[in-house]
């Protein structure tokens, strides 16, 4: 009789951590992509980091470029600024403001380049399903393109 109630008490037992295990999973699936916190489990410019990293630079194109900005510029152009982007620091998510609840946020981060610390702020929005950091010319060549000390 000890040994079925403590067989019942394991197999319960363990149907709750499935079950713990499968909500989580369920709740981590539903904030996908519905922030700039909720990014593949990471944010917006650490996860741009990992694309350009692997190369994915056509991937990269919705979240930095708007599509009237693309039409103007060209993709081939923007592919090409994106090469040249400086992504070879470390980085770490330091702040967030949500200026616009659930449309816009603020986001400050703090970088280590070359010795150097230094803290930066980019402001993202969601547009039709696509975080889409806003910026201009002048802010991205300030976060992609950063002067060395």
């Amino acid at each position: 009789m000890k040994n079925i109630i403590v067989y019942l008490y394991v197999l319960l037992s363990s149907f709750g951590i499935a079950n713990s295990g499968y909500v989580l999973a369920q709740q981590e699936q539903s904030c996908l992509f519905k922030n700039p916190l909720c990014f593949y489990s990471t944010d917006i410019l650490s996860y741009l980091q990992i694309l350009y990293k692997n190369s994915r630079y056509d991937d990269m194109l919705p979240f930095l470029y708007s599509p009237s900005e693309l039409k103007k510029i060209g993709k081939t152009t923007a592919l090409k600024q994106i090469e040249k982007m400086n992504f070879g620091y470390e980085m770490k998510r330091v702040g967030i403001k949500e200026e616009i609840k659930g449309q816009r946020w603020k986001l400050t981060y703090q970088r280590i380049l070359l010795g150097t610390s230094e803290t930066f702020t980019i402001v993202c929005s969601n547009k039709h399903d696509t975080t889409r950091l806003l910026m201009n010319s002048t802010q991205r060549k300030l976060v992609f393109y950063p002067k060395r000390p």
